[in-house]
């Protein structure tokens, strides 16, 4: 779960650089390279995913066992359940897309900071949040914890009454889980 007061991503950028294992980029010489290396694919591949996302090209930056944790949702631990996830929100969020602004290599993976945006209920809808992910030997995601304000989101579900119905149903069959 993301700790209370961890909703602002500059924060939640802090955090998880410090979960992550200390200041990002400060790595030991070849160990720094071939995690930076790694890291550069990995962002290169999560920012072309999220130019036209689809649940199955989730496959493209996550690993068969991977565990999701974001506000709001309900933590998985394989690809199929996060397809299943993503499928709900892109329900929820039409037209979704995200802009990495930066990211930055960590012992084991890296921090992406980006822009979510996407229309609900009719109106455009978008919010900033970061990333840690850490990355497996063949450079697939084994665990990815987001971090955003949550606020956004729940004042379009509150105020945008055609959001109901899809919110309504997709809580639903998260509890049915």
């Amino acid at each position: 779960m993301v700790p209370e007061g961890l909703e602002c991503p500059i924060l939640a950028f802090e955090y998880a650089r410090d979960v992550a294992g200390g200041p990002i980029g400060e790595l030991p010489g070849a160990e720094a390279s071939a995690a930076s290396g790694a890291a550069a694919d990995f962002v290169r591949r999560f920012a072309e995913y999220w130019r036209a996302p689809t649940p199955q090209g989730l496959e493209t930056v996550l690993a068969e066992r991977v565990r999701l944790v974001a506000p709001l949702t309900p933590v998985v631990h394989t690809l199929a359940e996060g397809q299943r996830a993503f499928a709900e929100l892109f329900e929820l969020i039409t037209g979704m897309t995200a802009e990495v602004h930066r990211w930055g290599a960590t012992a084991d993976g890296v921090l992406i900071e980006f822009t979510i945006s996407g229309t609900a209920g009719g109106k455009p809808i978008g919010w900033d949040a970061v990333d840690r992910f850490v990355i497996g030997e063949d450079g697939l995601a084994t665990e990815r914890v987001s971090y955003f304000d949550s606020g956004p989101i729940m004042l379009a579900a509150v105020g945008r009454p055609r959001t109901w119905p899809g919110f309504l149903r997709t809580r639903l069959r998260q509890m049915r889980r």
